[in-house]
């Protein structure tokens, strides 16, 4: 029987293991990329500058930065495959292939002015999720910039991207000032220690350039402080923006309600006016008539009774039609209040059956009830490696399809309840790889 190279070659023509059709991207400072094609899949290749390679301090960054990126699996950071040497570019990281645009192209680009406030915000919020990510991580990134943020297409997806200048307390490579200077907290001009602070300046200044509005004016101003008055931490920042954005919640609300109270108060006056008493009854001026005078007077007293039964006859009919009107206007207003109840619900059972839906799609993809079972991690790192961010994929692909019932606004709502389930069931599956792999070493 012939090996798996020959099956390939034989039985998928212009399907290669060997990376093909590679096209450069770019070259800046001591990094060269590529982009390139392997089993029909597009990926990057991250490599040494020419003059870089002769020098032994910048071979030590590319593989600290691939110890670094191996260790993070987040949908808002870019994921690398390993570290290989491709013939006619020499040793490379493999990374996934984004499809996007840097948030550069965005705030200053050719695709300026296309982001709406509200998708300005979820991308902050994906920014903040992977920052915190790689914090919690022990990770400082050092070098955070539109530039080294990818947006995806699909979905506005945020991807962090670029490790060479990030730093953890287990290395000693580059132990020294670095960064981006426009985008650098002052105090890394000098200081050696890296700290998670340096990356809260950094976001302060990307948050500016989406100007994000007033409400974000202090939360901004606060993140570009000195050190020790910023936020000590992700924790910090993002329970800032989620009360202010809560209090802003609020205030709409105490203002509708406002609205509805005034409305109700017109509609109770406009009741009032409409059912007052009429006084039908003139005087009736009393005339001394003599006798010759009685008939006539008679007559004159039938004649405005007959008025008067009129007048009342259609001051009921009107009261009838008025009432007719209220209880439209009450059966309009009921409808309302339950349209807008079952909006709120809508929401909330939407983020119920995401979840549901995620957990049947977990349980069918068995990663979790295999990793339980297996013995060695490295046989079956790449299958599971890849089931592990179709996980991913299906959260964003569930909350794409669904229907027009729900704004921008609710799938933000329901995304992110379905991003923190899912943030814990990768944490699960985190720790049975871990253990996996210290069994693997012992």
């Amino acid at each position: 029987m012939n090996d798996t190279s020959e099956f390939f070659t034989d039985s998928f023509e212009g399907i290669s293991r060997e990376f093909t059709d590679i096209q450069p991207i770019c070259e800046s400072g001591t990094s060269r990329l590529y982009r390139a094609t392997r089993f029909g899949r597009l990926f990057v290749l991250k490599t040494l500058a020419t003059e870089a390679l002769r020098q032994s301090m910048y071979r030590e960054m590319l593989r600290k930065e691939l110890e670094i990126i191996m260790q993070l699996q987040h949908p808002g950071i870019v994921q690398a495959v390993g570290l290989e040497t491709v013939e006619g570019i020499g040793q490379c990281i493999v990374m996934e292939f984004i499809d996007g645009a840097t948030l550069t192209d965005y705030i200053e680009g050719e695709r300026r002015g296309t982001l709406s406030e509200e998708q300005r915000r979820h991308i902050v919020d994906d920014l903040i999720s992977a920052v915190g990510y790689l914090h919690s991580k022990g990770i400082i990134h050092r070098d955070l910039k539109p530039e080294n943020i990818m947006i995806a297409h699909n979905g506005l997806q945020v991807k962090v991207i670029d490790f060479g200048m990030a730093d953890t307390d287990s290395h000693t490579t580059l132990k020294q000032p670095a960064g981006t200077l426009r985008y650098m907290a002052p105090e890394q001009t000098t200081a050696y220690t890296p700290d998670v602070r340096n990356d809260i300046y950094s976001l302060g200044l990307i948050m500016q350039d989406l100007d994000l509005g007033k409400p974000y004016r202090p939360i901004i101003e606060r993140c570009l402080r000195p050190i020790d008055q910023r936020y000590a931490n992700i924790n910090e920042l993002r329970n800032a923006i989620d009360s202010t954005l809560a209090s802003r919640h609020r205030r709409r609300q105490w203002l509708i309600a406002g609205a509805s109270a005034l409305c109700l108060l017109a509609l109770g006056a406009l009741a009032v006016w409409l059912f007052r008493p009429s006084n039908v009854n003139e005087p009736v001026t009393r005339t001394i008539v003599d006798r010759h005078a009685t008939d006539s007077l008679r007559e004159v007293l039938a004649r405005q009774q007959a008025e008067n039964a009129a007048t009342q006859a259609e001051m009921e009919a009107q009261m009838a039609t008025r009432m007719g009107t209220m209880r439209d206007s009450i059966a309009q207003l009921h409808a309302e209040s339950q349209r807008l109840q079952e909006e709120l619900n809508r929401v909330s059972t939407a983020k119920t059956q995401a979840i549901q839906a995620f957990d049947r799609a977990a349980t069918k993809a068995g990663i979790i009830r295999e990793l339980d079972t297996l013995r060695h991690w490295q046989w079956h790192s790449a299958d599971l490696s890849q089931r592990i961010q179709d996980m991913n994929r299906f959260v964003y692909n569930y909350v794409d399809a669904l229907d027009a019932r729900f704004s921008a606004s609710d799938r933000d709502k329901v995304r992110e309840a379905l991003l923190e389930h899912w943030q814990q069931w990768n944490n699960d599956v985190e720790k049975k790889i871990k253990t996996l792999r210290n069994k693997e070493r012992g």
